[in-house]
């Protein structure tokens, strides 16, 4: 992500964003009724199938990498295409289908290239969500060319913790007083990831460190919400993906240490989140953050919270909270975000793009939410 700028759980119910400089935003999305008819239930396994054929048929290039658009701009996004994988890795565990794995290796081909035939990049939290992906990657099909990624992809991102700003990893290499929430919570969820696969306890000093310096310099205590960097405590910038990060890296944290402290730290973000009628959920929807790099935010914050959903030893109340919200909020895209027949999304989840064009960011997110309730569904969760 490019920006500029270096209780009780079971009481919890479930009741435009100015990007800035942070997303490359063109406001290109009108708002258009959509004419869907709205049955009793969907098929989120079938809309996630039809979701990812227009993915990879509209935005994946002869070059073998997601374009940026499918209106013709060819333009690369690692970081994006990051998140590509993972979508990838969804359908194929949803699945199992073989097409998926060579479309994962293509693209692991593509972007080596498009990255000037290296993984080395300026932005630390491009490689790290890389790395995660590639993690994924690796457990769901055993290719050890994933994991051997990952890890290279970690020795270049430890060198991005400096003692600037008391610690935490820099946002861009160039930059040494950009500590941002976009370079150490995708880092947090990393190193726990690569401490249960190796064993090796200086990964889980690093996800300690990580956790300790973002939670005293990034989490503000009244709310519990994270800020976007240091010297950036902006509510305007206050983004649904750094939510999402700090869930999860909390979450992983905790299950190897069961430490209370770092579950409450999920909870009661994600309850904040869910909760929040005016900044983050208006009329209990995840809002929107626009196109460029905002187009990719909801569905990064979708992804943890279904994960705290999954392994997050939840009070019975407050996880059937957070699946009603997924499910009002898969719900909404079905019927109101959607443009058919092609599966295209709007931004905002309340409307739909009026012409089918948009942003392959704001696709992924889209197909991240129905990966995420079909998942749910599959772990006897969730019901359509």
């Amino acid at each position: 992500m490019k920006t500029l700028f270096p209780s009780s759980f079971a009481g919890a119910t479930i009741g435009v964003l100015l990007l800035a400089a942070c997303s490359k935003s063109n406001g290109r999305y009108p708002d258009k009724p959509n004419e869907q008819p709205d049955p009793v239930t969907f098929n989120y396994a079938q809309a996630a199938d039809s979701a990812q054929v227009s993915l990879y048929k509209d935005f994946f290039s002869s070059e073998n990498y997601f374009n940026q658009n499918n209106e013709g701009h060819t333009g690369f996004n690692y970081w994006w295409n990051a998140h590509a994988l993972d979508v990838l890795v969804d359908g194929y565990l949803r699945t199992g289908n073989t097409i998926y794995k060579p479309r994962m290796d293509s693209l692991l081909k593509g972007m080596y290239r498009k990255n000037g035939n290296k993984w080395l990049n300026n932005f630390y939290d491009d490689m790290e969500w890389l790395a995660l992906a590639s993690l994924r990657a690796y457990q769901a099909t055993q290719d050890i060319k994933f994991k051997d990624l990952t890890e290279e992809l970690w020795g270049y991102i430890k060198v991005g913790w400096t003692e600037v700003h008391g610690g935490g990893i820099m946002w861009e290499k160039n930059s040494p007083t950009s500590k941002n929430a976009c370079s150490n919570g995708p880092a947090l969820i990393l190193a726990v990831r690569l401490y249960k696969l190796n064993g090796n306890a200086a990964d889980l000093d690093w996800a300690r460190r990580i956790y300790n310096w973002q939670r005293t310099v990034l989490v503000e205590s009244a709310r519990g919400i994270v800020w976007d960097g240091v010297g950036n405590y902006n509510e305007a910038m206050v983004l649904t993906y750094n939510q999402g990060t700090w869930i999860g890296g909390a979450l992983e944290l905790y299950s190897v240490t069961n430490a209370p402290q770092q579950l409450h730290d999920a909870v009661r973000l994600a309850n904040y989140v869910v909760n929040d009628r005016g900044k983050f959920s208006p009329g209990g929807i995840l809002k929107g953050e626009n196109t460029g790099d905002g187009g990719l935010f909801k569905g990064i914050f979708i992804r943890y919270l279904t994960q705290l959903i999954i392994h997050g030893s939840l009070d019975p109340v407050v996880k059937n909270a957070y699946l009603q919200y997924l499910k009002n909020n898969g719900h909404t895209l079905v019927h109101k975000g959607t443009f058919y027949p092609g599966y295209y999304f709007h931004p905002n989840l309340t409307a739909k793009p009026a012409n089918g064009k948009l942003d392959c960011s704001v696709e992924l997110s889209g197909i991240m939410l129905l990966e995420s309730i079909d998942l749910l569904k599959r772990e006897g969760l969730l019901s359509y």
